[in-house]
């Protein structure tokens, strides 16, 4: 177990170190102190799950990025591979500028998407025609 966390605490500190940030600010932009982070990538302790999926979600990764390729190997990885391939028949379809604004919705506007996603499908259908309503009237 501690191989793991050592393993898992390199990949995060690469990837860190990749994006010229330091733990100080990893920390503040996955609502994590930065004594997590620090004690994650030296291999001392290990984040819960939404933890790291904070912390992955800042570094622009998946958990499958942090773990071992033996813990990977037995997943089906398909899943992945179909979604990539649902993404791109619908970026395919879309003028420059669109996909521009929807990758700055995506990129600065995460926390909307994910409450989105949690509202009931009443609330949803109710949100999506109001805001089809505002962009009409546009």
């Amino acid at each position: 177990m501690n191989e793991l966390k050592k393993y898992i605490g390199t990949k995060i500190k690469d990837y860190r170190k990749e994006l010229k940030i330091t733990s100080v600010e990893l920390g503040k932009l996955s609502n994590t102190s930065q004594t997590t982070i620090s004690g994650i990538e030296r291999g001392d302790r290990f984040a819960s799950f939404e933890v790291m999926i904070k912390i992955c979600e800042v570094l622009g990764i998946t958990l499958y990025d942090v773990l071992p390729s033996e813990i990977t190997k037995n997943l089906d990885l398909n899943v992945l591979d179909r979604n990539d391939e649902r993404i791109n028949i619908i970026l395919s379809t879309m003028a420059p500028e669109d996909i521009e604004i929807a990758e700055n919705l995506l990129l600065n506007h995460m926390s909307f998407l994910k409450d989105f996603n949690n509202l009931t499908p009443e609330a949803k259908q109710y949100l999506t025609k109001f805001i089809d309503s505002v962009l009409n009237n546009s």
